[in-house]
């Protein structure tokens, strides 16, 4: 439904640190080149420092301005709050959602299938559960995905998680089930335990690139290691620091006006741009 690449967009701000219209035009014209769906106030998108106002101007804007699936991003610990935001951001006509498990307030594994659940039921759009205990403090167990998987609007996972035998899990229970690898660094991996694709930070930079890895994956397996390998840098470079001061910082160097970041989060520090140049500089005849 939503393809192999979903690009997990940035949200663009002006020196004011108001959201940048123009710029994100510009932005989404260039992602969706070389992705199948778009991905907004995710993780990527600094989903934490935007409103609700602002997050359905958002989808309002990136609706209206591609013609591929936009997906609206739900991050919350309070099961109210999420409701709220799902029964507003459906009026703006996005295609589905991706909801995060709650963080800090750590709920079990049977509170964990309540929650998904009653958003699920709120709904008749798309789902893709994201799993990323690394942000969250919370892991969803194998057994409770399969549980989750069972509802027929809850299509996919979004697995951030760096234990591959997890994913093999999941799809051992359930084969038929979409998984994305939620890192770019570990798509090549888990397409070869049957997941799907790549929720991708580096398709902002490289689309066209991971886009022929996942395609050559079927067709032409060395083809997509050669290119896993050329991209291996860049997928750990944009990692260096915390998501997405590397990207917002790379798309700068690539004449992309959207370098600012909404406090707590900061501009990369001069050794993190030195990395993240010598990078970009190694792939200047690849970069799209």
């Amino acid at each position: 439904m939503f393809g192999n690449i979903i690009t997990a967009s940035i949200t663009p701000f002006d020196e004011d640190l108001k959201i940048n219209f123009k710029e994100f035009e510009k932005l989404i014209i260039h992602l969706q080149k070389h992705s199948d769906s778009i991905l907004v106030f995710g993780t990527t998108g600094e989903s934490p420092t935007l409103s609700l106002e602002e997050k359905i101007q958002i989808a309002k804007f990136v609706k209206s301005t591609t013609k591929i699936p936009v997906i609206a991003n739900i991050s919350s610990n309070n099961t109210q709050r999420s409701l709220l935001e799902m029964e507003e951001l459906e009026k703006t006509n996005i295609d589905g959602f991706l909801i995060t498990t709650p963080y800090y307030n750590k709920p079990p594994q049977d509170s964990l299938i309540e929650y998904f659940s009653s958003l699920a039921s709120q709904t008749v759009k798309p789902i893709i559960i994201y799993n990323i205990p690394s942000r969250t403090g919370v892991d969803l167990d194998p057994k409770t995905i399969y549980e989750l998987s069972k509802i027929k609007n809850i299509i996919a996972l979004k697995q951030s998680h760096s234990d591959i035998t997890k994913v093999s899990e999941i799809l051992s229970l359930n084969p038929n089930f979409t998984v994305y690898s939620g890192d770019d660094i570990l798509t090549l991996p888990l397409l070869s335990i049957g997941a799907k694709g790549v929720v991708s930070v580096a398709s902002h930079i490289v689309g066209n690139l991971i886009k022929e890895m996942i395609n050559s994956f079927y067709t032409n397996p060395q083809k997509s290691k050669e290119i896993y390998y050329e991209l291996y840098e860049l997928f750990k470079v944009l990692f260096i620091t915390t998501n997405p001061i590397p990207v917002k910082y790379s798309l700068s160097l690539l004449g992309f006006n959207v370098n600012n970041l909404r406090k707590p989060l900061r501009k990369a520090n001069p050794s993190e741009e030195e990395k993240i140049r010598q990078v970009l500089n190694s792939l200047k005849s690849v970069l799209v």
